[in-house]
């Protein structure tokens, strides 16, 4: 079975992403994406799929996946008194080789990103370290989380019982980095115009491909279609000069590719569940 590539959501601003999900029940997703993935799994009764290696999730089970690394994971139990709880931290290769390059202290991880090309499995004490630093996680700053995520890394480098998983052979990684360029040549269009009027035929018309080829593209690699896609990006991009900025809304709404404000105002609402200027005025 291909794994479809998942393109991380990005938060503006910020080097790397932290998400909690809270799910009855975990279908099976195979996918890849290009950042490393550190993944936590608690109250969850399933099964793991890392390139070759397949195996049981148990409570407090800690994961570190490479870059390229196809891996999918499946809830076997549901419950919706205890559903199971998914903790994930991503990060990009070149972000986590600077901060090595640059910080002496961080270069005892090299074992570590080396090997999570095989797929990683640290203690289930780490696993729990790793929780509790996890607790009020979104409450804090994001210089705040940032000290967090560093302690995280430095749980995992002190992991004496951790184990790896499986390979992934050089000819897969290389057909993975292959449909990764084409993903991310779509990506890096579509992040330079998403303020102008690019259309499902431009952006075929660009990858000198048919429509329904780039139609199929997002639903295989993203879960949405293209307008879905493009829609978040402009209100992420909105979002961001909404709380960073005292520019009139209707400002941004064009700045953003809208040119009607009342359609403007209506999708910010349906995504982000808030008017665009209570938006701004919960973040003062």
């Amino acid at each position: 079975m291909k794994a479809t590539i998942q393109k991380v959501p990005q938060r503006l601003g910020w080097s790397w992403r932290y998400k909690m999900l809270e799910e009855v029940v975990k279908p099976e997703n195979w996918h890849v994406h290009q950042e490393f993935e550190l993944v936590l799994h608690r109250n969850f009764q399933g099964k793991s799929r890392v390139a070759y290696f397949e195996g049981k999730i148990e409570h407090n089970q800690l994961l570190l996946i490479g870059p390229g690394v196809a891996h999918s994971f499946e809830s076997l139990n549901s419950d919706e008194q205890n559903p199971c709880e998914t903790h994930i931290i991503w990060f990009r290769e070149e972000w986590i080789a600077q901060l090595m390059y640059s910080c002496a202290e961080l270069r005892q991880l090299a074992p570590v990103i080396q090997n999570a090309n095989k797929g990683l499995r640290f203690s289930t004490q780490t696993a729990e370290k790793v929780c509790q630093h996890l607790n009020d996680f979104n409450d804090l700053s994001p210089i705040g989380q940032l000290a967090v995520l560093i302690q995280i890394l430095g749980e995992l480098c002190a992991d004496q019982s951790q184990i790896t998983l499986s390979y992934a052979s050089p000819g897969e990684r290389e057909k993975t980095r292959g449909d990764f360029s084409k993903i991310a040549q779509v990506c890096e269009y579509i992040d330079s115009h998403y303020s102008s009027d690019i259309t499902l035929m431009k952006l075929a018309d660009y990858m000198h491909v048919s429509e329904n080829t780039v139609h199929r593209w997002f639903i295989q690699h993203f879960n949405e279609s293209y307008i879905v896609y493009l829609t978040k990006l402009r209100l992420n991009h909105a979002s961001q000069l909404l709380t960073t900025t005292s520019q009139p809304i209707s400002l941004i709404a064009e700045k953003v590719g809208y040119t009607n404000r009342s359609n403007f105002n209506r999708l910010f609402k349906k995504y982000k569940g808030t008017s665009p200027s209570l938006y701004r005025q919960n973040f003062k």
